[in-house]
């Protein structure tokens, strides 16, 4: 079987302009948390010279107006709905559906020599543009690495690209870049430019291998392996999702600890949703609060962790967690402006180790599930814990944010 990779373009931007036509053909910048940074730019923002990951906002404000760039806030609600409106059309064409991120899965392909490939591809790419608005990129190939390389380079093959020969695979390998390799990190970079090597066809084709897996670890050979066509490397193993994070800056200056407690609150329920949905488990929390860095104030930084004796995803045991440490690290009199909460040591549900003095952990598996279920249903918080406060006094400056179109009825576009 051979592999896809379908790629969402600019897909926050994607997603505002799915509901904000008037957009399409302007600039579009995203915003991260609380309006501080541009994060996500279309293709016509980065052609006038945006385009620098985290660049602040205030200093490209004025830039922004003189070339009329549609600005908005991150809308994580309607990012997450539309990602799973996108992999459900993806399970039309494959059974083998993997999603590696928020704007990108492998599916499998069962036959990559037939001529209809190409003809595939841009029936997926139709198929999700008519359905949410949003424009992919598809590249097949024969492993998941080279499918990787097939879509980056399908914006120059009209959205898809198709490399199932050896020829085609070594002449676009021939002008790819070390950099560009899916895995290969800046410091493997330079390692494999001190032994000769500028693209991915001379990795592909350099032939100590025992060299190769000691300057870049088994996953580097395995690497190496898939441009040559073999298939051997599962997305995890360069994924490596060690933890989950959830922190956020807050919309002002915060003194008191319950506030501090309900975002804490929010921030795990949110990391153990996300824990569940992977069906993994965690045996260690860390939760942090902090000062304004960029503030000439006396600042602290407190932080903390706690361990779970036996694996949990249960947000009630992760939310006092979360407040235990805050006990031991709030420090009355400061004015925090960011916390946040960590969940670390994950491994598969199905693979934890129980404690030997409690085999029945309580974990509350069948009342999150319901929870989990309504979420699902009804849209993101419908139902949550009161640790997590109603008000949220705290929450993030969003002067940009656009409606939740898909996943509050409140919201939805009106014609």
């Amino acid at each position: 079987m051979a592999v896809g990779l379908v790629d969402c373009n600019s897909f926050y931007c994607s997603c505002e302009r799915a509901f904000h036509p008037e957009t399409r053909g302007r600039p579009v910048v995203v915003l991260s948390n609380n309006d501080g940074c541009a994060i996500a730019f279309s293709k016509e923002a980065k052609a006038i010279g945006f385009g620098e990951m985290c660049e602040p906002f205030f200093k490209v404000k004025e830039r922004i107006k003189e070339h009329n760039v549609a600005v908005f806030s991150s809308n994580y609600a309607l990012y997450d709905n539309m990602s799973k409106r996108v992999m459900k059309i993806l399970t039309q064409f494959s059974d083998d559906v993997e999603v590696y991120s928020v704007d990108e899965a492998f599916i499998g392909v069962e036959d990559l020599s037939s001529k209809d490939m190409h003809e595939y591809g841009g029936h997926i790419r139709q198929k999700i543009l008519d359905s949410t608005g949003i424009p992919v990129g598809v590249g097949l190939s024969t492993t998941k690495v080279l499918s990787k390389i097939a879509n980056k380079m399908s914006k120059q093959h009209k959205g898809v690209l198709v490399m199932n020969t050896e020829e085609q695979i070594d002449k676009i390998l021939k002008d790819f870049p070390l950099r560009n390799i899916w895995g290969i990190g800046s410091a493997s970079v330079t390692k494999l430019k001190l032994l000769g090597m500028e693209t991915a066809l001379d990795f592909k084709r350099f032939e100590n291998e025992a060299l190769i897996q000691k300057l870049l670890t088994k996953t580097g050979r395995e690497i190496q392996d898939e441009l040559r066509g073999i298939k051997c490397l599962n997305p995890e193993e360069i994924q490596d999702k060690k933890n989950i994070a959830n922190t956020r800056s807050f919309g002002y200056d915060v003194y008191h600890k319950e506030e501090l407690k309900e975002a804490l609150a929010t921030f795990a329920s949110k990391a153990a949703e996300k824990l569940r949905w992977q069906k993994s488990v965690c045996f260690n929390l860390t939760a942090f609060v902090h000062t304004n860095q960029h503030k000439n104030v006396e600042q602290y930084y407190g932080i903390g962790t706690h361990n779970f004796m036996s694996g949990t995803s249960d947000t009630i045991k992760i939310i006092k967690a979360a407040h235990k440490v805050l006990d031991d690290i709030f420090r009355p009199g400061f004015a925090y402006k960011k916390g946040g909460v960590i969940l670390n040591q994950i491994t598969p549900d199905n693979e934890r180790q129980i404690d030997l003095f409690n085999t029945d952990p309580d974990d509350n598996q069948a009342l999150s599930s319901v929870i989990d279920a309504i979420n699902n249903r009804f849209g993101p918080k419908t139902v949550k814990s009161l640790a997590c406060g109603l008000d949220h006094n705290w929450k993030l400056n969003a002067d940009y944010l656009s409606r939740r179109f898909t996943t509050n009825w409140n919201e939805v576009l009106r014609v």
